[in-house]
C-alpha cells in the first residue's frame, strides 16, 4: 500500500504531460522570407543604360569656324563663332562691327542626298543698334561644312526654334508686330524655307 502511494504522484505527473497538446512551430514566415531573399540574390541587378545621342555629322566646332557668304556683308570666316569686320576710323569699339553665330543650330538633310546638313543663324552689327539676323544653309561635303546660301530674316527678330524635315526648314520666330518697336518683337510666326537650285527660298 505504501508503494502505491509513492507511485501516485508520478502517475499524476505522467498524465498531466500526456494531456498537454503538441505544438508545431510555424516556420512559414521564415521559409517564405528565406526563399524571397534567395530569389532576390539570384536575380542580377541590371542598371539602365544611358541614352547616347549620335554626334552630328557637322560638329558645332566646324560651324563656329566656317566660311560664310552673305548678300549684305560679303564673305567672311568665323573664329570661335565670331567675325570682327573692319572698324571705321574714329568709330566705336570692334564689338559694334561683328557677325556672330547664334546658339540655335538645326540638323537635317537639306538637299535630299541622304546626308545630314545644318542650318545656322548669324547676327550682324554694323555700328548701330541693329542686329541683322540671317539664315544660313550649310551642306555636308564629305564632313566639311559648305555654306551654299544665306537669307535675311530681319532686324532683331528672334528664332525660338525649328526643324528640318523632308528638305523643308520650319522656323518658329518672334517678329515685330504692327505696334512693336524694333527692339521688342512680340508677334509669333512660323516661316518655312527650302533650297531651290542651291538658294534658300521662303515659301508662302
Amino acid at each position: 500500500m505504501k508503494k502505491m502511494l509513492t507511485l501516485l504522484p508520478l502517475l499524476f505527473l505522467l498524465a498531466a504531460c500526456a494531456a498537454q497538446p503538441t505544438v508545431t512551430p510555424d516556420l512559414s514566415a521564415y521559409v517564405s522570407g528565406t526563399l524571397t531573399a534567395v530569389a532576390q540574390a539570384a536575380t542580377p541587378t541590371v542598371s539602365p543604360q544611358p541614352t547616347v545621342e549620335p554626334a552630328p555629322a557637322l560638329p558645332l566646332e566646324l560651324l563656329q569656324n566656317g566660311t560664310y557668304t552673305s548678300p549684305d556683308w560679303g564673305t567672311f570666316q568665323l573664329t570661335g563663332g565670331i567675325y570682327y569686320r573692319p572698324t571705321p576710323t574714329g568709330q566705336e569699339s570692334p564689338e559694334a562691327y561683328t557677325t556672330r553665330l547664334l546658339d540655335t543650330v538645326l540638323y537635317g538633310d537639306l538637299d535630299q542626298d541622304g546626308v545630314e546638313d545644318a542650318v545656322v543663324f548669324l547676327a550682324t552689327q554694323s555700328g548701330g543698334t541693329g542686329h541683322f539676323v540671317e539664315l544660313a544653309a550649310v551642306l555636308n561635303s564629305n564632313g566639311s561644312p559648305i555654306n551654299v546660301s544665306m537669307l535675311s530674316l530681319g532686324d532683331r527678330v528672334i528664332v525660338e526654334g525649328g526643324a528640318v524635315a523632308g528638305g523643308l526648314i520650319t522656323l518658329n520666330m518672334r517678329v515685330q508686330g504692327p505696334n512693336d518697336g524694333m527692339c521688342c518683337p512680340s508677334q509669333a510666326v512660323t516661316w518655312t524655307f527650302r533650297l531651290e537650285a542651291g538658294q534658300l527660298v521662303k515659301l508662302p
